[in-house]
């Protein structure tokens, strides 16, 4: 029996997950995905925001799922990497395309995207893996017109078919770095106000630059409610650390799986990786020695994205930064604590406004690091250039 046990868990692959969790890797988020639920089915939208990686789009891709068991369309799109106004229009396009032809075979694709759309070009090709979309503007339509007729499309869509709606604009903050980025959102407005069959989940974790798009003097200035999402309680994550184990058949007891919890401070995303780092290295039964060689690996892990991040801040942000994962205060420009770490008290509240728009600092009772890991590698390897 021990031996058949031993063979099922060398052969198990790693039970948590370090990209989006969907399934049995979703956990818990209840009470928010509920309250999401009910105020989508009631026609209203959702500005949802956390810091980076705390399970924002797994909320609304699981959310999604259940909206089309009840015969919701779904439009999912990230913006994150969006370039210009016509690569926003343009991956806009393509998301109503996927979201309107989900589920169709390639015979009736076409069918289902018929005078969708006058001012875009839509080609798509059946493969093995699905069916495979690209859109493109027609010569001589502006971006513009293109956001126009996207809109109106969709809506009408809609409202021939009869059915309800809800759109996930992913890091829809990225919106706010173009140029043309108060026409996009007042044309999104002028259009969103006038229809109430589809609700928007406006999705972001540059926080200070969401929020300032919902802000007064903004299109989007009373549009639609705030969700903002916290941490996992150690009750719910402790508990399924324990059953991801127990299911691989490997041993971690609750208080080492609390351990892992409390290395990085509850980080959803952060527990996920350390704990896939000590089920990786774990034979049989978790340990203490496991989890702090886990902890090194993660820390080894992230070095480079931390590295990228350090290298993009101005000096007196990275002292600012320093300062504040070293020592957490209240009082940033106190005398004594500009002393201690060498920062002109001139310039360290510039570089806190600076740090916060950025997402790395946030003020709770405190100014502190929003990402505890990052807080641990400047400890670990900058707190000495100070």
């Amino acid at each position: 029996m021990e031996e058949s046990i031993m063979k099922r868990s060398a052969a198990a692959s790693n039970p948590f997950t370090t990209s989006v969790a969907g399934g049995s890797d979703f956990c818990d988020r209840r009470q928010e995905l509920a309250e999401l639920e009910r105020l989508v089915q009631d026609g209203q939208s959702i500005v949802l925001s956390s810091p980076r990686r705390y399970g924002k789009t797994s909320l609304a891709l699981h959310l999604q799922e259940r909206l089309r068991e009840q015969k919701f369309l779904t439009v999912y799109v990230d913006f994150f990497s969006v370039l210009s106004e016509q690569d926003f229009v343009t991956k806009l396009a393509k998301a109503v395309v996927a979201g309107i032809g989900r589920g169709a075979s390639p015979d009736n694709f076409g069918n289902r995207l018929a005078s969708l759309f006058k001012s875009f070009t839509v080609t798509f090709e059946a493969r093995p893996e699905g069916i495979v979309v690209s859109t493109a503007l027609a010569p001589g339509t502006s971006p513009a017109a293109g956001l126009d007729d996207v809109m109106e499309g969709l809506f009408n869509y809609v409202e021939k078919h009869n059915r309800k709606a809800c759109c996930v604009f992913d890091e829809f903050q990225e919106i706010a770095t173009l140029p043309e980025s108060k026409r996009i959102e007042g044309t999104l407005r002028s259009h969103i106000q006038m229809h109430k069959s589809i609700s928007f989940i406006y999705v972001g974790s540059r926080r200070q630059l969401l929020m300032d798009m919902f802000g007064k003097n903004r299109p989007f200035y009373g549009s639609c409610g705030f969700m903002t999402l916290s941490s996992i309680s150690s009750d719910d994550f402790v508990p399924y650390i324990v059953q991801k184990f127990s299911e691989s058949g490997k041993t971690c007891s609750p208080d080492i799986a609390l351990l892992i919890y409390d290395h990085v401070a509850g980080y959803p995303s952060y527990v996920q990786r350390l704990a896939a780092f000590a089920w990786g290295m774990t034979e049989t039964v978790c340990t203490k020695d496991i989890v702090e060689a886990s902890w090194n690996a993660l820390l080894d892990d992230t070095t480079a994205l931390f590295e990228a991040t350090w290298t993009g801040l101005s000096p007196i942000e990275r002292r600012a930064l320093t300062s504040i994962a070293v020592e957490p205060t209240s009082q940033p420009s106190a005398y004594e604590y500009l002393q201690r770490y060498h920062v002109p008290a001139s310039s360290m509240q510039k570089a806190i406004e600076a740090l916060k728009m950025l997402d790395l600092v946030e003020y709770g009772k405190e100014w502190h690091l929003v990402d505890p890991v990052m807080a641990a590698w400047i400890k670990d390897t900058r707190s000495n250039t100070i």
